[in-house]
């Protein structure tokens, strides 16, 4: 008996979509596969180590590397020492031909190699080096932590260190400072974010700067050198002129109008008197020549 017609129809229609993807169970087990990663391996599998022997195998690594690192600092020591003698031997050679006494030595000699109480110097005066000066700053070593840089004009020779009551150097100015002098600076900074020390020029008291700047004028009129000056005011025997912080006397006789005239601009004079007690200068145009004297009054 045949199926119904409806049935033979279903049956076909479902025979066509199934044909195309319809494999045998047979054909699927004696097929052989194309990837031979998949195929059965004839080696033996390779296992990762286990955590102990990695950390064994870390252990030596690391306990060959600690050793040529002792090995190296061993003998970087030994290097250090002879070179840290050698510093030490130049150090002193180069301050044996300035003014520094064996005290002053030694403290150098502790600052350079021990630094365990450089944290305690803020606010001490130190005594500093000067290795170079130009016209914006000047260089100085501090013996730790390498070296400082101070403003030129900050720096003067007021703060050469000298010994005992010695009043500072004699130079061709008050600023003349000069590579190899000593000089006392305040620590403001043990450490800075640039790795120095931050130092500034200790600020002299001011008498002992105005007694320092009468010597210099007294050696430029010792010497006949000119000093300079500015016209400050018509007086009633000539005209008042600052010279260095002090007021001085241009007499009319040692002076000319054209002189007298240029109020507040630097001009160039003579001291040709000094009076220490008062602190008073004479002062003789420069533009005035000395046979001519008395040419120029009123």
């Amino acid at each position: 008996m045949s199926a119904p017609r409806g049935l033979r129809g279903l049956s076909a229609l479902s025979g066509l979509r199934l044909q195309p993807s319809s494999v045998p169970c047979r054909s699927l087990a004696t097929t052989p596969s194309s990837d031979p990663s998949l195929g059965p391996s004839t080696s033996a599998p390779t296992l990762p180590p286990t955590l102990r022997e990695f950390q064994a195998s870390l252990r030596v690594e690391h306990k060959n590397f600690a050793l040529t690192k002792l090995a190296a600092q061993l003998s970087s020591r030994v290097a250090g020492e002879a070179s840290d003698q050698e510093e030490r031997n130049a150090l002193a050679a180069r301050l044996a031909t300035r003014d520094v006494t064996p005290r002053q030595l030694d403290t150098l000699r502790l600052l350079s190699r021990y630094n365990g109480s450089m944290p305690y110097l803020r606010g001490q005066t130190i005594l500093v080096k000067v290795l170079s000066v130009d016209a914006e700053r000047v260089v100085v070593d501090t013996g730790a932590y390498g070296l400082s840089t101070l403003p030129r004009a900050d720096v003067s020779v007021t703060h050469i260190h000298t010994e005992g009551d010695d009043p500072p150097p004699v130079r061709p100015s008050t600023s003349d400072v000069r590579s190899g002098d000593i000089l006392r600076l305040r620590v403001e900074a043990p450490y800075s974010p640039f790795g120095d020390m931050q130092l500034t020029a200790v600020r002299e008291d001011a008498a002992a700067q105005r007694r320092t700047v009468w010597r210099e004028l007294r050696r430029r009129m010792d010497a006949a050198q000119p000093v300079e000056g500015r016209v400050l005011n018509d007086c009633p025997d000539g005209w008042a002129v600052g010279v260095a912080g002090f007021v001085a006397l241009l007499p009319y006789r040692l002076g000319t109008q054209a002189t007298g005239q240029r109020v507040g601009v630097p001009q160039r004079f003579y001291i040709v008197a000094m009076d220490d007690g008062r602190q008073l200068m004479q002062l003789r145009d420069a533009n005035l020549a000395q046979g001519s004297w008395g040419g120029g009054g009123r």
